[in-house]
């Protein structure tokens, strides 16, 4: 069981009916619900339990680490703060953000998941919202713990794999991928991020096939 969240007034949060406003997004492995009352509800699709993702967040949020509060976590549903803002990558597409601050960001979480002692795994621009009171990494349905350069490594290549894949999105993730490869050890644990996503089952067969060509561009844009 998870550490019981507080309430803004003190107390346990107890177990609720759900009611569902709208849904917000579906992504590979969960759909988000607003719910009303500043809150969404992400529900994973497969019998994976929501307890340690929402573990994780709240050590994170006792540390400071820019995370959305949770409020209720069991089974396949967890029910969290709804950030305001755009996602980074939607600031970039409409360029009320440029690359370098968007690699600064990338690279001022990562630090600050080093020190936490916590692989996020999924960190790329449509997963960091830009809330008013800065970046707020969503999403940790991947964390876990293990070598620090992991990480990074995993980010890179996910954008590699957007640059080399021709979609609309290739030239703004060779862009941002050219500015943030420099700035961590990526390559160090490069072999273990390739080995990591190629057991990624929400990876489709184009994905999979683009891994070594996107590896190579990682090493190419390291400068390492």
């Amino acid at each position: 069981m998870i550490p019981a969240p507080q309430n803004r007034g003190g107390g346990e949060l107890r177990p609720h009916t759900i009611h569902v406003v709208e849904l917000l997004a579906s992504g590979r492995e969960a759909d988000v619900f607003d719910i009303g009352d500043n809150r969404v509800l992400r529900r994973s699709r497969d019998d994976r339990g929501v307890e340690r993702e929402a573990e994780v967040m709240i050590r994170l949020a006792a540390q400071g680490f820019p995370v959305p509060a949770v409020h209720h976590a069991a089974g396949r549903d967890l029910v969290m703060e709804r950030v305001e803002g755009p996602s980074m990558l939607t600031a970039l597409l409409t360029e009320d953000l440029d690359v370098t601050t968007a690699a600064e960001i990338m690279t001022t979480l990562h630090t600050r998941l080093r020190q936490a002692d916590i692989l996020h795994l999924d960190l790329h621009p449509d997963n960091v919202i830009l809330s008013p009171n800065g970046p707020v990494l969503i999403d940790w349905s991947n964390c876990t713990e293990g070598p620090p350069g992991l990480d990074p490594a995993i980010s890179a290549l996910i954008l590699a794999q957007v640059s080399v894949g021709g979609t609309d999105l290739a030239d703004l993730a060779h862009d941002l991928l050219r500015v943030f490869a420099p700035r961590l050890d990526i390559t160090t644990e490069l072999p273990a991020a390739v080995r990591l996503r190629e057991t990624n089952p929400s990876m489709s067969a184009q994905e999979l096939a683009d891994l070594g060509k996107a590896a190579d561009l990682v090493r190419r844009l390291s400068g390492r």
